[in-house]
């Protein structure tokens, strides 16, 4: 009887606590509900980014050469909008900004953000401004807007910027608040740097309770000369227009680079690169047909980081560096001073189904040379001697890639590390390449794979060998001062980490002394320098004309130096299917050398066709 009056007890209390529970319940979710979601819409802060101003970018004499201009842009405060004014705002927009068309105002209010930009008000009368901040829907934020003065100069090294995809989101955090991004060149390669922080605008119930500024990105100093990108462009245009006249081509020759480089510090002081195309077309929004246009051009590639080519007899550099190292000269040469008889061809029995006979560029023959005449001339049978001797030594041997290993220590077939992104590395090919690619790319060798006849084409810079231009540089660079480093742009990355490469001071001065000869009365660019008068004894060079595959014209290259006695800048020039280096590159690099020694600048003339 008692556990019955307590079970009940308890019953009747359980039955009274859940009669409150659910009553307060109750009260919460039904009868005070609107007033709680107006307490929590009241907590609830919303945040709207203004994006910062990127850091500006200067030359080395301080020129501006991208820039971010504040700009009052008219926003709109969807939160403020309702069915009761919705029909007053319109009004407000039609009447002052006839511009804009009614579809676009429509747009406007479905729009799901906070704010919704409406125009750029820095043409408009300052009154129409303080009249419509009148209306509280209506607000004025100052944008960023970039700009680049020279437009079309430095496109390619300075780059443009563009709306943030979800990958550069994620590698750039800044890109999402500032809905803007680095797309190429150091505008993308420093944009952690560039890039600020956005400015949040605070929110609450629609009104506007907090700004916190934003933190402008850092400004950055390049190496580059204004004054040189301007000679350097003039120049390579002049060139390419002088090839266009003397060569027929399947196609119209329109694409090419320079590069220019100081000696001593590996500064990149110049980057070209044609064609090329304007970034402030980017800056508020390029329209489909340009871009096709410009990518059909391939504008947007920069052919000095990009371009992959064959290097021709500037590549002989290489074999020039390994002969004396090693003491590896021609059959019948015991020294780098021994004369061989340069004929128009070079013969030899190879056993492993390769090319027999190898005709020079020159059918008549170079006479007799030794590796001074050899360089310039450009005789092919001089080199070809060596590629035999190291087939004969050391082929099918852990040696056998000689060649190929002086070449990666000059930098061939590996990224540069210039402080730009999408740099290509090349290729340098090889016998354990050429079975890779058996395996991977077998359109691009034979069955039989790596022959005695690869390294023949490999020691004159043919076959399947690619390089860029700043490879070509940096390579150059590296066997005049014994120093290999990256080359930069900005004084952001000044100090890169150096490798010591064994080159004693009579090597560099024993090479000086040999591309004097290339501008010199018999050499392969003396037609090109000739006007320069008594300067050409104080310069040097190496011309380069690579076959292409096909009926594909000749790809031209130069590589120069602006003085024997006190060298200080190192010019590269490449024009695709440009034809001979001698007839189209030298010319260009002369006038560009004019302009480093300061001398007067006279047009680029077409050369001597010669390799």
């Amino acid at each position: 009887m008692f556990n019955k009056y307590r079970l009940n007890s308890v019953l009747i209390l359980f039955s009274i606590f859940s009669v409150v529970i659910f009553s307060e319940l109750f009260v919460l979710q039904v009868l005070d509900n609107e007033e709680n979601a107006q307490q929590i819409e009241n907590q609830n802060f919303e945040v709207f980014y203004i994006p910062a101003a990127r850091g500006e970018i200067f030359d080395i004499n301080g020129n501006k050469l991208a820039s971010s201009i504040l700009e009052p842009y008219l926003f709109l405060n969807l939160k403020k909008i309702n069915e009761d004014n919705k029909k007053t705002y319109t009004q407000l927009i039609q009447f002052n900004f006839k511009e804009i068309s009614n579809s676009e105002i429509e747009e406007f209010f479905k729009s799901k953000d906070l704010f919704i930009k409406i125009i750029n008000l820095s043409q408009y009368d300052p009154e129409i401004r303080i009249r419509l901040l009148d209306f509280e829907a209506f607000e004025v934020f100052n944008l960023p807007t970039r700009f680049y003065p020279y437009n079309e100069l430095f496109s390619h090294v300075i780059g443009y910027v563009g709306n943030p995809n979800k990958d550069e989101q994620n590698n750039f955090p800044n890109s999402i608040n500032n809905k803007l991004v680095g797309k190429t060149g150091l505008e993308r390669y420093y944009e952690n740097i560039i890039s600020g922080t956005a400015s949040e605008v605070i929110v609450q119930n629609g009104n506007i309770v907090e700004i916190k500024p934003s933190v402008s990105g850092k400004d950055i100093q390049l190496v580059l000369n204004t004054k040189t990108q301007n000679v350097v462009k003039e120049s390579l245009q002049e060139g390419i227009i002088l090839a266009n006249k003397n060569f027929e081509t399947t196609n119209m020759i329109e694409r090419g680079a320079v590069v220019v480089q100081k000696i001593d510090t590996g500064e990149i002081v110049s980057m070209v690169s044609l064609p090329d195309f304007d970034p402030n077309q980017f800056v508020l929004g390029i329209s489909e047909f340009d871009f096709k246009q410009l990518n059909r051009t391939q504008a947007f590639n920069n052919f000095a980081i990009q371009g992959l080519y064959p290097p021709g007899s500037v590549f002989k550099v290489v074999a020039y560096w390994l002969a004396l190292n090693e003491g590896i000269f021609p059959e019948t040469a015991i020294n780098a001073q021994d004369y061989i008889d340069c004929e128009g061809s070079l013969s030899f029995g190879f056993d492993d189904g390769s090319k027999q006979v190898y005709q020079d560029w020159k059918p008549d023959g170079h006479g007799k040379v030794n590796l001074s005449q050899a360089m310039k001339q450009s005789c092919n049978v001089y080199f070809w001697d060596i590629a035999l001797k190291i087939w004969r030594t050391f082929g099918n041997t852990d040696s056998e890639a000689l060649l190929q290993e002086y070449s990666k220590q000059l930098g061939f077939s590996s990224l540069s590390n210039i402080d730009l992104p999408f740099e290509k590395e090349g290729v340098v090919p090889d016998r354990e390449l050429f079975e890779e690619w058996t395996i991977s790319r077998p359109e691009l060798v034979r069955p039989e794979g790596w022959l005695g006849g690869d390294l023949m084409n490999l020691i004159i810079g043919q076959g399947a060998i690619t390089t860029t231009p700043v490879q070509v540089s940096n390579a150059y660079r590296t066997l005049l001062t014994g120093e290999k480093s990256s080359p930069f742009i900005s004084l952001e990355s000044s100090n890169n980490i150096i490798e010591k490469i064994n080159i004693s001071d009579e090597f560099v001065k024993f090479l000086l002394d040999d591309l004097n000869l290339v501008t010199n009365p018999g050499g392969t660019a003396y037609r090109s320098f000739q006007i320069m008068g008594d300067q050409i004894f104080d310069i040097g060079g190496k011309t380069g004309t690579a076959q292409n595959a096909g009926d594909l014209n000749n790809t031209s290259w130069f590589v120069g130096v602006d003085s024997i006695s006190d060298p200080k800048y190192i010019v590269v020039t490449v024009v695709e299917e440009g034809g001979s280096g001698s007839a189209v590159a030298a010319p260009i690099s002369r006038r560009i050398i004019q302009h480093l020694r300061e001398s007067e600048l006279t047009p680029v003339e077409f050369g001597e066709i010669t390799e």
